[in-house]
């Protein structure tokens, strides 16, 4: 594990608050949902280094460490030590020791015009950037506030983004804007600028590893640790903390990608006497160390999975021919990681780089090293999303697929095919890679996908036949978990083993992989599970049809994986498709618009994709045979943006440059609760349809025309709204009418509910449904059907509305009157309609919260109303809430908590929470029911009150005790208990029983389900009353009525069965109900 500093603390702090609150890139990648979550880790390592440091500080000054040094060799700069026996302090140096011609740039530059406008880059180096320098214009922005001019750090800038002013310093991308940071809190900072939108950065440092010469002190100095290795630096190839934060960042942001150089350790070495650092002071030493490398000699910031390491080579001024002309540099560092990874990934120029010096604004100078190389591939790679976003409408690639990209595309390096441990994949090859972008969907395919669990991604292509056939896929790995320090662990840092193969007539062909125990040996072909990197190489494909398939084993961490694909050596065909063009919009509602563009001619059809703008995730529309597409379900006054591929017979488009519109505004919708109707002075804001039916509803009082049907008053008052069904042909059989609700605004409401009386009475009574929408009558979702007779009485219905919450919705009944040659024996009324909070069916799920370590303490015991609940320890949660217990609203009753204590007796603080309004959490006003601060007692007891307006029903209670602090309700501490119960509130004045899930009625004596948990079918009974008519109800965690039935008591009892076995597994309600009372019990389909 590793520690970093920041030279100035308190003033860091100081900058860093006003740093984050300000957006630093106007390339806009995520939702805002999952920039907030970038921002949130970014504060998250900020916070955790800051302590690192005050650690480090302190240590250093204690033992006349410097904190940094600037020397010939470039500078060096503490960052914490090592979490071993003694520790060994941990600094970052800059890895000093023609290259656009080297790498293909230049043919990309003046071939396609290629000069990274419109990209920003990221730098983060040992100090401040000349940024007034010539070459640079305003075009470099220092951004942290870092004073201290770096001649490494202004060298690697010119090398990423000098304009040419002198023709031989020219950047790899000349027109780049770059933004500049020092190395100190670069992870933290690296975060928020990926969240802005940052594509690319550059990383030219490390760790100081292994051997190196202090030529202030005079001596050579080794940077191992003799308690883990008294011959070899552990840190060589091993996956620290610093490497998994890396792959994290790049995890949580995945069209960032970081570039890091591998470092220049191959070849250090000294005998005789040096020094090394015993845990308190550099003291003398003759023992033995070996040199740095050959192989495994790439620190802890290179051996990160999810970024491009970059290795050094000689110049090649006259450009790539063969691999012989790649000739490594005797510096550069080389693979593999200590889990036998391919480490480097690319190589490029790293010698002699001529670039720009900080000594004045027109100083230019040569530097050597992989410090070289990373930035000429850094601002090559800003050519190349620049490139895919010219011929992709605007979009650029995901740092996976920029990563495969230039990996398939290497020119071969080293004394055999296929990659190695001491060039990786190849030598970079820009303008390769650019063509391949040019020639997407011609002769290459660019293809970004995900795999699920349990499934496989399958791709057909065919072989040209001319020359290889080759397919590579990357994907962005979950951060792996470092081991202890130790010498080369093997232990795999892969996490999510994702797998390509070819096949054709039988034959399979299989990735590059090497061999750790070997590795000079040649590159074979077989099943690789080290690498989040895969590539195919078949060198004489014969011409025909291929099969691609990507698999994975195991579980996938996450339940999916994003991977990129990249397949050249095919043809889709021989002509390009044009971009269609004239994209406009037309129709445009709220809710609705339709796309338009023009035909292109050859166009077979057109896929459509559509997005609110800034969001990364598209809704397709993919063939559509004209030149226009309606689309539904958008949101009210918001701004979405579209774009159009054409598909032609044998290949198709890009997508078009996106055209933008915004939904209109509706008329407002009620948002004053709660709110009912009773049709007393007419219909409210109802309204029959004007379409879609045969006939309307009538507003009546008193009972309907016809005999024995229909009600003979309203349930809430004197007027009604029902169906006449009178009159064959005109009101029966099986006329349709429909009754429209106005919209409701029910974004700010608590666990809001959809009430409503019913009446359904008449021999011939054939149905009515209630229908949700979410977007102004676009689509509907149905929630409630009945059929059938249900007797000479209003009835109740509440529909729980949380699962949509987000949105504003309005509602229609439908009736269908009675078939039979009696159909006007159908009349069917509602009345009474109401939206209000509170509804009865508690939520599902609530926040997590637990103790990580019970072994000292835990709640052994929990007493409040008929709950009486003794336990074990439950790994730090436990989920009881099958045990309940009822009290009236307005009443109250004591809690009693026991704590255990294993051992030493410690301090121990509680908190109970009552859901009282049902919304799924704990922090509305008044739901925490009761507190206890520091105490040793045995027990702790005190009073909850329960309120006077709570809605009957059930909900959660959540007990929490927490060492030495009051708890949280949605908190993860490290030692204490929480466990959940279920309380069901019973109106004030009626009597309370323990163990049920709703209120206790007069006619619903009790509800058993068997079995429970349920894989084929559920047995539901009701104790009631005889000849009780009693309607039950199989109800998902969204509210959704899945199955209903209904069926009379006999014996005392009413039976029905649900079949759940095609069913997904999970949680699931049923809710039986009389004509008064209902009741609401879980079950679980497993």
């Amino acid at each position: 594990m590793f520690f970093y500093n920041k030279k100035a603390m308190i003033v860091c702090a100081f900058l860093l608050a006003g740093f984050f609150a300000i957006p630093v890139h106007a390339q806009k990648r995520y939702t805002q949902r999952k920039t907030q979550q970038l921002k949130n880790l970014s504060q998250t390592y900020q916070k955790k280094y800051a302590l690192m440091r005050q650690n480090a500080y302190s240590r250093a000054a204690k033992t006349k460490l410097p904190l940094r040094v600037v020397t010939q060799g470039g500078v060096i700069e503490l960052q914490g030590f090592t979490k071993t026996q003694g520790g060994v302090p941990l600094y970052f140096s800059s890895f000093n020791l023609n290259a656009a011609r080297s790498i293909g740039t230049d043919k990309a530059q003046s071939q396609l015009g290629l000069t990274g406008s419109g990209i920003t880059l990221g730098i983060w180096d040992g100090g401040k950037v000349r940024n007034t320098h010539q070459e640079f214009g305003s075009r470099v922005t220092q951004k942290d506030g870092a004073t201290s001019l770096s001649s490494h750090a202004t060298h690697v800038a010119g090398t990423m983004v000098a304009a040419g002013v002198t023709s031989s310093a020219k950047g790899m991308a000349p027109s780049a804007t770059l933004h500049a940071y020092d190395w100190n809190s670069d992870i933290s900072e690296m975060t928020t600028a990926a969240a802005d939108g940052l594509l690319l950065s550059n990383h030219s440092y490390g760790f100081i590893t292994g051997w190196r010469y202090d030529s202030n002190a005079g001596s050579w100095r080794w940077y191992g640790d003799p308690n883990i290795s008294a011959t070899e630096d552990y840190k060589f190839g091993f996956y620290s903390d610093y490497s998994k934060d890396l792959d994290n960042v790049a995890f949580n942001a995945p069209f960032y990608l970081i570039c890091k150089s591998a470092g220049n350790d191959r070849n250090d070495n000294h005998s005789g006497s040096h020094q090394y650092y015993n845990g308190t002071d550099w003291v003398n030493s003759t023992a033995f160390r070996k040199k740095d490398g050959d192989y495994d000699c790439i620190g802890a910031g290179g051996v990160a999975k999810n970024i491009l390491t970059i290795g050094a080579v000689n110049d090649i001024s006259s450009g790539y021919s063969q691999p012989s002309d790649v000739v490594q540099t005797s510096f550069s560092s080389w693979g593999p990681t200590d889990d036998g990874r391919i480490k480097p990934d690319i190589v490029a120029n790293g010698a002699s780089l001529y670039s720009t010096e900080s000594s004045s604004n027109t100083a230019y100078g040569n530097k050597s090293g992989t410090s070289m190389s990373s930035p000429s591939v850094t601002g090559s790679l800003g050519l190349l999303q620049e490139h895919y976003k010219n011929n992709n409408g605007g979009n650029f690639m995901r740092a996976a697929t920029l990563k495969a990209l230039v990996i398939h595309t290497a020119d071969e390096a080293g004394n055999a095919d296929g990659p190695d441990y001491q060039n990786g994949w190849g030598l970079m090859n820009t303008k390769a890679a650019a063509d391949v972008i040019t020639d997407r969907n011609v002769t290459s395919k660019i293809e970004e996908e995900t795999l699920n669990n349990s499934n496989t991604y399958t791709l057909q292509v065919n072989a040209t036949g001319s020359g290889p056939l080759v397919a590579t896929i990357v994907w962005t790995d979950v951060a792996g978990t470092p081991v202890a320090p130790a010498l080369d662990p093997s232990n795999r840092m892969l996490v999510n083993d994702l797998d390509i193969r070819i096949t054709r007539n039988g034959t399979t062909y299989f990735p590059w992989k090497l061999d750790p125990a070997n590795p000079s040996a040649a590159a074979t072909t077989g099943d690789n599970d080290r690498d989040n990197v895969e590539k195919i190489f078949i060198s004489n494909a014969t011409a025909g049809t291929y099969t691609i398939t990507v698999t994975h084993k195991g579980t996938l961490n996450g339940s999916s994986q994003a991977f990129s694909l990249i397949v050249t050596g095919i043809s889709t065909g021989t002509a390009t498709c044009a971009i269609a063009g004239g994209l406009n919009v037309t129709n445009l509602t709220n809710t609705s618009a339709t796309l338009n563009w023009n035909a292109v001619n050859g166009a077979n059809t057109y896929d459509v994709r559509y997005r609110t703008q800034g969001s990364s995730s598209w809704t397709n529309v993919n063939g559509v045979s004209g030149t226009s597409t309606g689309i539904t379900g958008l949101t009210q006054a918001t701004t979405y943006e579209f774009q159009v591929k054409t598909n032609c017979a044998s290949n198709a488009s890009a997508y078009s440059a996106s055209t933008t519109f915004i939904t209109t505004s509706p008329a407002s919708c009620i948002s004053a609760f709660p709110y009912s109707e009773s049709f007393e002075s007419g219909l409210g804001d109802w309204t029959n349809a004007t379409a879609g039916d045969d006939i309307n509803w009538t507003r009546d009082s008193g009972g309907t025309p016809s005999n024995n049907t229909g009600p003979s008053t309203g349930s809430n008052g004197s007027y009604y709204m029902y169906v006449e069904a009178s009159g064959s042909g005109t009101g029966y059989p099986n006329k349709v009418a429909i009754l429209n609700s106005p919209c409701f605004d029910i974004s700010a409401m608590n666990n809001p509910t959809f009430k409503f009386d019913y009446h359904m009475y008449g021999s011939q009574v054939n149905n009515l449904k209630l229908e949700v929408s979410t977007n102004n009558g676009s689509s509907w979702t149905q929630v409630f059907t009945e059929s059938g007779n249900q007797g000479n009485s209003w009835l109740s219905e509440s529909i729980d509305l949380n699962s949509y919450k987000g949105s504003n919705v309005s509602f229609r009944f439908t009736v269908t009157t009675g078939s039979g040659s009696s159909g006007w024996q159908s009349d069917i009324a509602i009345d009474y309609v109401r939206v209000e909070a509170g509804g009865t069916t508690p939520p599902v799920t609530y926040c997590d919260s637990k103790g990580n370590n019970v072994n000292d303490e835990y709640i052994s015991r929990v007493q409040f109303g008929s709950i009486d609940n003794t336990t074990g320890a439950n790994a730090g949660y436990g989920d009881f809430t099958t045990q309940s217990t009822s009290i009236n609203a307005g009443a109250s009753a004591t809690i009693t908590i026991t704590p255990t204590w294993t051992g030493t007796v410690y301090n121990e603080a509680y908190s109970v929470w009552i859901d009282f309004n049902r919304d799924g959490d704990f922090t509305d006003a008044g739901e925490q029911v009761f507190t206890q601060g520091n105490t040793t007692a045995t027990s702790v007891s005190g009073t909850i009150n329960i309120p006077s307006s709570v809605a009957a029903g059930s909900t959660r209670m959540r007990v929490s005790m927490k060492y030495n602090g009051i708890p949280t309700s949605c908190e993860t501490f490290s030692y204490g208990e929480v466990e959940d119960y279920t309380v069901n509130i019973t109106p004030a004045g009626t009597a309370t029983f323990a163990n049920e899930a709703e209120q206790r009625p007069v006619s619903l004596k009790e509800v058993v389900v068997s079995p429970n948990p349920a894989s084929k079918r559920v047995t539901v009974k009701a104790k009631a009353e005889d000849n009780t008519l009693v309607r039950f109800a199989l109800i998902d965690i969204n509210g959704t009525s899945l199955q209903n039935k209904k069926s009379q008591a006999q014996n005392g009892v009413a039976t029905q069965t649900f079949e759940v076995s095609q069913l997904p597994k999970g949680l699931y309600l049923i809710k039986v109900r009389t004509n008064n009372t209902q009741k609401v019990k879980r079950v679980i389909v497993k």
